[in-house]
């Protein structure tokens, strides 16, 4: 193996020992379904084993979303809960529409939300708070993520 193939196995070894935060696990979930229904966005009508697969992955993926927002030991602020959980609702309703009318407009609408999404979770926050664990003090100030707190 060449020096610089070596660089590169070391360099992917070190990227995957670090652990990912939740919210990293979030956001690229949300960005791995988002490319995967772009992708099915850019073959239209051509594939459509590829169309539905890549809708019922996001439904899925909001549909954990939901369990977790709704699990009695999710300390996100209640708020941003009720506004997590209309989000969702409004995904599965434009999932069904999507797959009844073979919207492609709607479907790009699934995908500039769930980057949109994606990218507010990989913001990075260098204040302390956002490695602070949420207390029962610091809970609406903490930071967030749709699954659990970081």
């Amino acid at each position: 193996m060449t020096s610089t193939n070596t660089e590169k196995v070391k360099a992917y070894s070190t990227q995957q020992a670090t652990p990912e935060s939740d919210r990293e696990i979030d956001a690229r979930a949300l960005l791995s379904c988002a490319a995967l229904m772009e992708q099915a966005r850019n073959t239209g009508k051509s594939d459509r084993a590829l169309y539905f697969e890549s809708i019922r992955r996001n439904q899925r993926l909001w549909t954990i979303f939901q369990v977790s927002l709704c699990d009695p030991e999710n300390q996100l602020p209640r708020d941003l809960k009720i506004t997590l959980l209309n989000l969702s609702r409004y995904i599965d309703k434009v999932s069904l529409r999507i797959m009844a009318e073979h919207n492609l407009g709607l479907l790009a609408e699934l995908i500039k939300i769930n980057r949109n999404i994606a990218a507010g979770l990989n913001v990075k926050n260098s204040s302390a708070k956002a490695t602070a664990p949420i207390t029962a003090s610091s809970g609406a100030d903490a930071p967030v993520t749709l699954m659990t707190t970081a």
